[in-house]
């Protein structure tokens, strides 16, 4: 069998969720803050990697980036809209895209 065979299908099995916050985000992400992380762990079964993003100098948290275990948008964003920071209505946009974790440490070497 050759290589090509035997790698497998090239097929999203996640779904990434990029949050960004708006400008005056600040107050209420902290406001918010402890409730997300008792979400969050309450979540952790169908979460396969979550963490804020940071501003260039890393001294602001600026966004949040989660990547659900499912396939389907429709739940991502089930998921996403039972967290607290959604309730908080600080992110200017949220963007939703199917997902394929396909090479690095957290992966193990490569999905290849």
């Amino acid at each position: 069998m050759n290589a090509s065979a035997a790698r497998k299908p090239f097929v999203p099995t996640t779904v990434a969720v990029l949050c960004h916050d708006r400008a005056d985000s600040q107050p209420a992400r902290k406001a918010a803050s402890q409730a997300h992380l008792h979400w969050v762990e309450s979540m952790l079964g169908h979460i396969a990697l979550a963490g804020p993003l940071y501003s260039d100098d890393g001294t602001r948290m600026i966004g949040s980036l989660y990547v659900f275990k499912t396939t389907r948008l429709e739940q991502a964003r089930a998921w996403l809209e039972s967290d607290p920071y959604f309730a908080a209505d600080f992110w200017a946009s949220i963007e939703y895209r199917p997902f394929l974790p396909a090479a690095g440490e957290l992966v193990g070497g490569t999905a290849w």
